[in-house]
């Protein structure tokens, strides 16, 4: 470790113990039916979010936290996996890991590392460094995370939930006053297939988000579908890796220009959105998922140094199937050869598709609930997201189920809805992980709240500054 990164941990150390009063771990502990020790709060994955709700926990000293991931340590998340820009496509300045505290921020890190000069230099933030932050801030809090562990199911445990998880060591089962869900764009349903895509053989094409052996694709033809960043990323890596030829392929006639989205990145609708109504909040994202969203401009540049690089417009895919030891891709221009496919086709949200809460999504309340869906494709998207209180948690359909699921807070993809862009992404980070925090401190608070009064009307500990007498000011 560098000096300069050695001064800036001295320098965090001290900034938590300047904000560190009161001290004291406060929720009570619990036990579970069985006897044993519940956690308070279970977080389901290590990337960026579940650190950073785990900093805002221990900051509001919520200390009995234990996050899981199913990928191997430093794997976390997408930066160094399946996310395939070069940087970061948010601004340098923002935060939200840091949990308000200047020393934790990226800015701070990567000063220490590499002076200010250098961050006066950098324009975008490259994603490996992003990775190699959270790697850091979650070394230097020390916090819990037991790595290749996946969640298998999630029960009822009286107010509490069970949850198995699946270790290198066997199963074994946590019960959780909490369970945050903190699985990013791609944890509330997977994958948004085609239906097209399963009649061809599997090796032949891949999901932007799945692995990919682009240097296997040296010399060969690659097709990829997709208008969104991620899909022009695949394209710019496989041409990059000696593709001879990507044909990209949009359905729309023209690539949108204006990303009108980034007029809602401001503090009043970060913070604020989750409290609206519910005609307000279905006015605002029913325009929001009507919008198309433009690849950026630097991701498309570097597409385009490349001179085979093949851009269709109006070119959806409707048909996909084997034709020798490639693939035959049908669209309205005709039918074409390819060696393999890259589908950029985005997410879907759809609880029952996440197995451990598939069970729990019979009992749940859903945004089609709440309002009657048009026939249109905005309309059908919206009804399939759950419908979350502002402290996004899971809201039951009965009182009973009620009591229990308020217990699952879901910070990832599902929450779009219900939250607007805090729950996914680095923008809203501060505001997403500081209505989680509240949420969650509100309800243990309550839950013992009773217990809290009898400790106080017994407490009788003498004032450990009883008989101090300040010094007398001189005059």
């Amino acid at each position: 470790m560098n000096s300069s990164l050695k001064a800036l941990e001295d320098r965090l150390s001290h900034e938590m113990k300047l904000f560190s009063y009161p001290a004291r771990a406060w929720p009570l502990k619990h036990q579970a039916e069985d006897g044993t020790s519940m956690v308070d709060v279970l977080i389901v994955g290590a990337g960026q979010a579940g650190i950073a709700a785990a900093f805002g926990l221990l900051r509001e000293q919520i200390t009995n936290v234990l996050l899981i991931d199913r990928c191997d340590p430093g794997q976390e998340g997408p930066w160094v996996t399946w996310a395939r820009m070069r940087t970061l496509r948010t601004v340098k300045e923002l935060t939200g890991p840091d949990n308000g505290l200047p020393a934790a921020a990226f800015r701070s890190w990567y000063e220490a590392r590499k002076g200010a000069g250098a961050w006066d230099e950098l324009v975008r933030i490259p994603k490996e460094e992003w990775m190699e932050y959270l790697l850091w801030l979650r070394d230097y809090l020390a916090l819990p995370v037991e790595n290749n562990t996946s969640v298998e199911r999630i029960e009822y445990a009286g107010e509490a939930l069970r949850v198995t998880l699946e270790t290198p060591r066997g199963s074994r089962v946590v019960v959780a006053r909490k369970v945050v869900v903190a699985t990013g764009i791609d944890g509330a349903g997977g994958p948004n297939i085609p239906a097209f895509a399963h009649c061809a053989p599997r090796h032949l094409w891949a999901h932007s988000s799945e692995p990919v052996d682009f240097t296997a694709l040296k010399g060969k033809r690659v097709a990829v579908l997709g208008a969104g960043a991620s899909a022009f990323d695949n394209t710019a890596t496989a041409l990059e890796a000696g593709a001879r030829e990507v044909r990209h392929s949009v359905r729309r006639p023209r690539l949108p220009e204006v990303s009108a989205l980034r007029y809602l990145e401001f503090a009043g609708f970060f913070r604020n959105f989750r409290m609206l109504d519910d005609a307000r909040k279905l006015r605002f994202m029913r325009r929001y998922f009507a919008l198309p969203t433009p690849p950026p401009a630097d991701t498309l540049e570097r597409c385009r140094a490349h001179a085979n690089l093949d851009l269709r417009l109006s070119d959806g895919w409707t048909a996909m199937q084997a034709a020798g030891d490639g693939l035959a891709i049908t669209t309205p221009n005709g039918t074409f050869e390819t060696d393999f496919a890259i589908l950029g086709t985005g997410f879907k949200v759809d609880l029952a598709k996440v197995p451990y809460l598939a069970p729990l999504v019979p009992d749940m309340l859903f945004w089609r609930d709440r309002f009657t869906p048009g026939s249109d494709r905005v309309d059908t998207h919206i009804a399939n997201y759950p419908y979350l209180t502002p402290g996004i948690q899971a809201v039951g359909r009965t009182p009973e189920a009620d009591r229990v699921l308020r217990n699952l807070h879901l910070l990832n993809g599902a929450g779009l809805m219900s939250e607007g862009p805090i729950c996914t992404g680095i923008n809203g980070m501060p505001w997403g992980v500081s209505a989680l925090v509240q949420a969650i401190s509100r309800d243990l608070f309550q839950a013992d709240a009773d217990v809290f009064y009898e400790q106080f009307a017994a407490y009788d500990v003498s004032d450990p500054n009883e008989g101090y007498k300040p010094a007398a000011v001189a005059r």
